[in-house]
């Protein structure tokens, strides 16, 4: 997985807000031992992420405390990773895609770095198949998704091959099944 996996912000914050807000700019804190009560709590954040700590220390018959302590230090340790999910019609994003690239493994690397660290993708990782590259893009409109194929990855060497799936519309992401209105 190339950086864009966890530090995707669209290009709409600044690099203080999103370094105030991205704990993984950090270096990762000893890995504590794992106890049973840490695998009881993923299950129930898993269920309900929103639950605060006295709801989750009484489902699981511990304190608050104890609930927040570990929470801390599963996430300190990137054993559990925070997510937020917004819906990107909110954020002005009206066309998604995933781009199957196909390059030279000798350019793998730097494709996959170069095109993580543009603001309109989301993820990018290397896989297996026709295509070494995956990519996901979200762009304002197809006016802009049409761009980003064009100037941003035709821009790219060493591109052999390209096949665009448009996501035409999100069911469930982050695991949470999605309204179909907002």
């Amino acid at each position: 997985m190339f950086p864009a996996g966890f530090a995707w912000s669209a290009g709409l914050l600044t690099r203080d807000q999103f370094d105030a807000l991205t704990p993984y700019s950090r270096e990762p804190g000893d890995v504590p031992e794992r106890q049973p009560l840490d695998d009881a709590l993923i299950d129930q954040l898993t269920e309900n992420a929103r639950a605060g700590y006295s709801d989750l220390a009484d489902r699981l018959g511990t304190s608050a405390t104890t609930v927040r302590r570990r929470l801390d230090l599963l996430h300190s340790a990137r054993m559990v990773r925070l997510a937020c999910e917004v819906d990107l019609r909110l954020l002005g994003i009206g066309s998604e895609a995933l781009l199957w690239i196909a390059t030279a493994p000798g350019s793998l690397e730097a494709t996959g770095n170069e095109l993580s660290r543009h603001p309109q993708v989301r993820f990018a990782a290397a896989t297996t198949g026709a295509a070494n590259l995956l990519v996901a893009v979200a762009a304002d409109d197809l006016g802009g998704l049409y761009t980003f194929l064009t100037k941003t990855v035709g821009s790219l060497d060493d591109i052999r091959g390209l096949e665009v799936t448009p996501i035409l519309g999100s069911v469930k992401r982050t695991g949470l099944l999605r309204p179909s209105e907002i």
